[in-house]
C-alpha cells in the first residue's frame, strides 16, 4: 500500500491558481530507465484576451535530461496545453526542468510564472547493479521439430519427385510416339518438290545445292539417327556403310555435289539442279530398292 501510495505522489499533477490563470503539471512515467522518454505536460487556464507562452531552461541548464520534442495544443477555449518529450542520461532521482508560463494580456501588462512538478523522477541503470561478474552464456537450445513439420517437407518432396518421373515418362513416350509417326522419306520429298517450284524464280541453284544438301542431312538423321547435320560428307559415308542406308551412293554423290557448290566455287545451271533434285526424289521413292549405280 505503501508503494502504491508513494506512486501516486509521484505522478500527481500539480495545480496553481495565481488569479489570472490556472495551472497544473504533471508527467509520466515516475520511474524510468537510463535513456528512457518522460511525457512532461503543463496545462493552463486563462482568461478571455490574453495569451499564453512557455519557455524552458537551455540545453546546458537542461541536465541531465535532453529535450527531445515539444509543442503546444488548444484543446478548448481557454486552455493552451504545452507537452514535452524529454529523455534523460544520468541515474538518480532529479526534479523535472520549470517551464516558464508568461501571460499577456492587451492592456501590455504581463504575469510570468515558473511551473515545475513537485515529485521527482527516478532515473534506474540499465543493469542490475548487484551484479559483480559476468555468468557464462548457455547455449541457444533448438527446439525439436514436430513430426508435421517434417512429414510435410518430405510429402512435398514425394510428390514433386513423382510429378518429374511422370512428367519425364510422357515426354519420352511422346517423342517416341512422334518418331514412329513420322515418315521423314514424305517430307523429304515435300521439300524436294518445293524446291524444284521455287527453282529459277525465289532460289537460284547454288542457294538450291545448299537447300538440297540440308534436307538430305535432316533425312538421314531423322531416319537412321546418324548425326549428319554435325558431320562432314566423308564421316556420313562411314556411317551409312554401317546402316544400309539405300540409295547411300547417290545420296553421298549429291552431298559431294553440293560440297563442291559450296567450297569449290562449282557453278551448276538450273538444268543440272533439276537433274539433282529429280535423282533425290527418286532415292527417296525407292528407299526399299537395292543400291543404284550413280550414273
Amino acid at each position: 500500500m505503501l508503494l502504491l501510495f508513494s506512486l501516486f505522489l509521484a505522478v500527481s499533477p500539480v495545480t496553481a491558481d495565481d488569479g489570472d490563470g490556472k495551472y497544473s503539471s504533471d508527467f509520466s512515467p515516475a520511474s524510468v530507465t537510463i535513456g528512457g522518454r518522460i511525457a512532461y505536460t503543463v496545462t493552463v487556464k486563462h482568461e478571455p484576451g490574453q495569451r499564453v507562452a512557455f519557455a524552458m531552461p537551455d540545453s546546458s541548464r537542461l541536465h541531465p535530461f535532453v529535450l527531445i520534442d515539444r509543442q503546444e495544443k488548444r484543446p478548448r477555449e481557454r486552455t493552451v496545453v504545452f507537452q514535452a518529450m524529454l529523455a534523460v542520461f544520468d541515474i538518480g532521482e532529479y526534479a523535472l526542468p520549470p517551464v516558464t508560463v508568461t501571460i499577456r494580456r492587451d492592456s501590455g501588462a504581463d504575469t510570468t510564472i515558473q511551473v515545475v512538478p513537485e515529485s521527482v523522477v527516478t532515473v534506474n541503470a540499465l543493469t542490475d547493479s548487484s551484479v559483480t561478474a559476468l555468468l557464462p552464456i548457455k547455449p541457444i537450445k533448438r527446439p525439436y521439430p514436430a513430426k508435421a513439420d517434417i512429414l510435410f517437407p518430405l510429402l512435398l518432396g514425394l510428390v514433386v519427385v513423382i510429378a518429374i518421373i511422370a512428367i519425364w515418362y510422357l515426354v519420352k513416350r511422346r517423342r517416341g510416339s512422334l518418331s514412329r509417326e513420322v515418315d521423314h522419306s514424305k517430307v523429304a520429298l515435300r521439300k524436294v518438290r518445293k524446291l524444284e517450284k521455287s527453282l529459277g524464280k525465289t532460289v537460284q541453284p547454288e542457294e538450291c545445292y545448299e537447300q538440297l544438301s540440308f534436307l538430305i542431312r535432316e533425312y538421314l538423321e531423322g531416319e537412321y539417327r546418324i548425326k549428319a547435320l554435325e558431320e562432314v560428307t566423308s564421316e556420313i559415308a562411314e556411317e551409312m556403310s554401317h546402316c544400309s542406308v539405300p540409295h547411300a551412293d547417290i545420296l553421298i554423290e549429291l552431298l559431294v555435289q553440293a560440297d563442291l557448290v559450296k567450297f569449290a566455287e562449282s557453278r551448276p545451271g538450273i538444268e543440272e539442279c533439276r537433274t539433282s533434285l529429280e535423282r533425290t526424289r527418286s532415292a527417296l521413292k525407292n528407299t526399299g530398292e537395292p543400291n543404284k549405280a550413280a550414273g
